[in-house]
């Protein structure tokens, strides 16, 4: 799809990576012209310093004229914000997870999939070159059948002051899941990219910060190829790590340090040796602002995909709404066939 117009209606202004996305979408040409936000004054802020004019209902969105929409609400309002774009017939970027639930998520996928209208959600990894490598040598068999992956995201944000957590990301109404699943769905998506669907899996988390939401945590999965899977992230590290553990039957794949390196069975020294970029989770927009320019965009994640990530979530019971009441009790262990 082709447009002309640049003009967006932003939803929302709660979430930590906005600036990261404003910043893409004015390198690119793009302009936030409306502002919807439930918080009059983060509305007003956004509006003063974007020179957009403020919304006061979503039913008002089909009449703005704009090319589409950028959700970045607190994640429970998700729930409200990507069906009201999609009924106006406006293609949406959505920060992560896609909703507060799978449930919601698997409905607003199917609304997008039936509108025929794009949905793409913020799971940047599949932006990062080094990781698109990985993903191509995997589908070459340069390791042969993957038997096992480990992947790791977190950072130092709940110690550190660059990550605000004294609001909505630890209200569990607001938030909907906590620490770990704030890193590790960057995590799950690339895994799924990389290796196909997951299984089954159990997820165990931890609380070392106090707040009334978990800070970092470890999931044990099982991929539908018979590979098995760990992703551990959250809040809690000593540093921003991003790290990968890829064993096949005839190499592994390792991301270590900013180093991607591809080594065959049996050999000492890698046959391939690569550089992580400088991680930007504002380049998780770029699909989207791409694909309404008419560009290709292979780093678009599918909206039944995205929804397969809540529903992988609340399946391993990491969702954390109090009204959730048809949380699974008990551990967090699951099964999809």
């Amino acid at each position: 799809m082709s447009t002309p117009n640049r003009d967006l209606v932003l939803l929302g202004g709660a979430h930590v990576h906005l600036p990261d996305h404003l910043r893409q979408i004015a390198r690119r040409g793009w302009r936030v012209t409306h502002v919807h936000d439930r918080d009059p004054a983060r509305r007003d802020r956004l509006c003063t310093d974007l020179a957009a004019t403020p919304v006061e209902k979503l039913d008002a969105l089909a009449d703005l004229g704009v090319a589409g929409a950028v959700v970045c609400s607190e994640t429970t309002h998700h729930d409200r914000d990507v069906p009201a774009a999609l009924s106006a017939g406006l293609p949406i970027f959505s920060e992560k997870p896609l909703a507060g639930s799978g449930v919601a998520a698997r409905a607003i996928a199917a609304q997008a999939r039936d509108a025929g209208l794009l949905l793409q959600t913020g799971y940047f990894f599949r932006t990062i070159p080094a990781l698109q490598t990985v993903r191509d040598w995997i589908a070459q068999g340069r390791v042969g059948a993957v038997s096992s992956a480990r992947m790791r995201f977190a950072h130092d944000g709940g110690y550190a002051d660059w990550l605000d957590l004294d609001g909505w990301m630890t209200d569990p109404a607001l938030a909907r899941y906590g620490g770990f699943v704030d890193e590790a769905v960057h995590a799950l998506d690339a895994l799924q990219w990389m290796l196909g669907p997951v299984a089954g899996g159990h997820a165990v988390t931890g609380n070392a910060l106090g707040w009334p939401v978990d800070d970092h945590g470890t999931a044990v999965l099982r991929f539908r190829s018979g590979a098995t899977g760990v992703v551990e992230a959250g809040w809690t590290d000593s540093r921003m790590r991003l790290e990968l553990d890829i064993v096949g039957e005839t190499g592994a794949i390792v991301l270590h340090d900013g180093a991607l390196t591809l080594t065959p069975r049996g050999a000492e020294w890698p046959d391939e040796r690569l550089a992580l970029d400088p991680l930007d989770a504002g380049t998780g927009i770029l699909p989207f602002l791409g694909a309404l320019e008419g560009r290709d965009a292979p780093a678009l994640v599918p909206p039944d995909e995205a929804a397969s990530i809540n529903a992988l979530l609340d399946e391993m019971g990491l969702r954390l709404a109090p009204q959730d009441t048809d949380r699974p009790k008990g551990p967090g262990t699951w099964t999809m066939d």
